[in-house]
């Protein structure tokens, strides 16, 4: 299979949420390789997102409600 397709297929199965993340680093990628950096221009955040990416490679997920667990939040503190 093509490199670029399967780039592809995944991104056509990836929920809009994550979809944004791997957005923001193909843009990441896009910069490095070209240097362009006045058409997306980077700051720390997309740096630190990029490098976190980088460096987590297991595909490891959590449950909004994990997430509220963790958090110590429930869905009523978010209606506030």
């Amino acid at each position: 299979m093509n490199i670029k397709q399967q780039a592809i297929d995944y991104l056509d199965i990836l929920p809009p949420d994550k979809l944004e993340s791997a957005l923001d680093y193909i843009r990441y990628l896009y910069n490095q390789y070209t240097q362009n950096k006045e058409e997306y221009p980077l700051d720390e955040f997309d740096y630190e997102l990029a490098e976190r990416a980088d460096e987590r490679m297991e595909s490891e997920t959590v449950s909004f409600d994990e997430a509220l667990r963790e958090c110590e939040l429930t869905y009523a503190d978010l209606q506030d």
